[in-house]
């Protein structure tokens, strides 16, 4: 049997049962993300004499298919709706678009799957194709697993992965200081970092923020690393919210977060030097791991879009993490007999975070592309898309609606039949 009498029909269900044949233009496209290798690492974290091994975990999310160490894929397909009818049926499978849940696909090979519908886009030619409407549309495949409901408690779970890491992570980092045999190396390793940080936080006039740095700056980092640690972590979280409320957090931590990874070229060629920046190097880049995710858990994302990317950018950045320190941690382990370094697996961090973002994912907006129908202004259209908003205060509507449309100047009076807009639905 060839390929095209194994072909099937397109069919989109959606999430209360509509079922929906699709014509497309016989092109679909879709991408996805290795979420880690499953790998032995030898004498990680238990020295040469230990035969025993450790492996870097694929991403558990329910969007994650645990058994590749892949993502979900994300489709992009291009529907036509054709004939008398084309614009209700454009608007009825719309309808069905933006019910809450999670949907079916039935793509013309392999088997259904389940979906989350993101972003659409219509295209609606009065003129020149009077008799159709285009539809541009993307779906994220997800897990056959069910999304948990009860987004309390996954929060709750992140919440106590994270403050059981930073728990152990301080009390480790304060047990590895101790033994450190080169301590003058890592004292000014924990300096330049310091530094960086300081550096990166700068422009934050936060009172609590300036009173942690401060307080750690006074500090010999010797003397009392358990403490230390514990407020480092504080104060990276607070310097992240503070990006989080006027950047994008993840765009612009992430350049620390790197200059914290444990690089193969580090100054010095011995043994327990190398353990010394590593050490110092370690707990700055997990720490801000850290409160990247615990600032993840209390973000509120507004797009569907958004909270995905947000959480394929933390995992792929703990993924390097986790590369890196792997790479470091079998030289030293090679090098130094029987040394042993923090086992607090990020992992399980990212994987609670992840669950807890993903669980909200029914409730967040999708963006929306239109074409007017007929001549309009941001009034009327503020009032027909955004209607609870308009009516506790009109200005906060247009003005929301502007966010996704720039308008400007005649805009705000008259806008022209056909004109493109973006909303949030």
């Amino acid at each position: 049997m060839n390929y095209a009498s194994r072909q099937k029909q397109i069919i989109w269900t959606s999430p209360s049962g509509k079922i929906f044949k699709l014509l497309t233009d016989g092109k679909i496209k879709f991408s996805r993300k290795r979420k880690g290798e499953v790998k032995n690492n030898p004498t990680r974290s238990y020295g040469k004499n230990n035969s025993k091994t450790s492996y870097k975990t694929v991403n558990m999310s329910d969007d994650t298919f645990q058994d590749m160490g892949v993502s979900g894929r994300d489709f992009s397909l291009k529907i036509y709706f054709l004939g008398d009818n084309h614009d209700i049926e454009a608007e009825n499978f719309d309808a069905a678009y933006c019910e809450r849940g999670l949907g079916k696909l039935q793509l013309p090979y392999g088997n259904i799957m389940t979906v989350q519908a993101l972003d659409i886009d219509y295209d609606i030619d009065t003129v020149e194709k009077s008799s159709m409407t285009v539809v541009n549309i993307s779906f994220h495949e997800c897990g056959k697993t069910i999304y948990p409901t009860a987004q309390s408690s996954n929060m709750s779970v992140a919440k106590k992965s994270i403050n059981q890491a930073l728990e152990t992570v301080s009390q480790n980092f304060g047990d590895t200081v101790e033994k450190l045999a080169d301590k003058e190396t890592f004292a000014a390793k924990w300096s330049a970092n310091l530094d960086k940080l300081m550096a990166k936080f700068e422009d934050i006039q936060n009172s609590d923020f300036i009173g942690i740095l401060n307080d750690i700056k006074s500090q010999n980092i010797l003397h009392n690393p358990y403490v230390m640690s514990t407020q480092l972590g504080i104060l990276l979280k607070k310097g992240v919210l503070a990006y989080y409320s006027t950047y994008d957090m993840l765009d612009n931590i992430e350049d620390l977060l790197f200059s914290f990874l444990p690089s193969s070229k580090y100054s010095s060629s011995s043994s327990s030097s190398l353990k010394a920046e590593y050490t110092a190097d370690d707990i700055f880049a997990k720490q801000t791991i850290v409160a990247v995710s615990d600032a993840l858990i209390e973000a509120d994302f507004e797009l569907r879009k958004d909270a995905v990317s947000a959480v394929e950018d933390i995992q792929d950045i703990n993924d390097i993490y986790i590369e890196k320190s792997q790479e470091i941690e079998r030289i030293i382990n090679e090098n130094i007999e029987n040394t042993v370094i923090s086992e607090v697996d990020t992992n399980e961090i990212i994987n609670s975070v992840i669950s807890s973002v993903i669980s909200k994912i029914d409730d967040l907006k999708i963006e929306k592309t239109i074409y007017l129908k007929d001549v309009s202004n941001p009034l009327m259209l503020a009032f027909q898309y955004y209607p609870d908003l308009f009516k506790k205060n009109p200005d906060n509507a247009i003005a929301y609606l502007n966010k996704t449309n720039d308008f400007s100047g005649d805009d705000f009076l008259y806008l022209d039949k056909g004109r493109k807009v973006v909303i949030y639905v």
